[in-house]
């Protein structure tokens, strides 16, 4: 069962990249709803949502580390502590850098269809994939990402912090790297 730890949590995350990559091809792109993606990540921390979805498994993950170090398995100890290193990098880089959210936006996707309605368009793209953009050159875009923060239903204060780190620019994903790899306020 412990081999089969690290696939499981690679399958979970690799699962919801198909939330927004619909069969397009099959259609025309008139519009793209664009967004800023660390905005909708701060959105989705300490939302409803991330409650019910990662907090959860967060604290199941907290509960076997305790387990565990009660019970000396250090092996599941250091499978676990791998996890939640590589859970926090993860939220560094979606909520400070540019990294895709499509595992964040799996947890709304039965909102996504009626807000691309209300917004008027065809595809959703974070304002980051430059590559993605550059595939639908000449498309016009509308950004999105208030209906998309607004999806999470987040506390005043959330929101506020959500719509503030877009007046800022992305951390470079070498810092992010760095800043997980030093220690506390270094």
């Amino acid at each position: 069962m412990k081999p089969l730890l690290p696939l499981l949590i690679l399958t979970a995350f690799m699962m919801p990249l198909s939330v927004c990559a619909e069969d397009v091809e099959a259609r025309t792109i008139e519009k793209i709803g664009s967004y800023d993606s660390r905005s909708v990540a701060i959105a989705f921390m300490g939302s409803e949502v991330y409650k019910k979805t990662r907090g959860k498994l967060l604290t199941t993950k907290m509960a076997e580390h305790k387990k565990a170090k009660e019970e000396g398995d250090k092996q599941k100890i250091k499978e676990l502590e791998a996890w939640g290193k590589a859970q926090q990098q993860l939220l560094h880089k979606q909520g400070f850098g540019t990294e895709a959210v499509t595992d964040i936006l799996a947890h709304i996707s039965d909102q996504l269809p009626g807000i691309k309605k209300k917004a008027k368009v065809d595809l959703l793209i974070s304002k980051w994939d430059t590559k993605a953009l550059a595939s639908h050159e000449g498309v016009p875009t509308v950004d999105i990402t208030l209906r998309l923060i607004e999806a999470f239903k987040p506390t005043e204060k959330q929101k506020k912090s959500a719509l503030e780190i877009q007046e800022k620019e992305p951390v470079p994903s070498a810092k992010l790297k760095n800043h997980a790899k030093s220690p506390k306020g270094k």
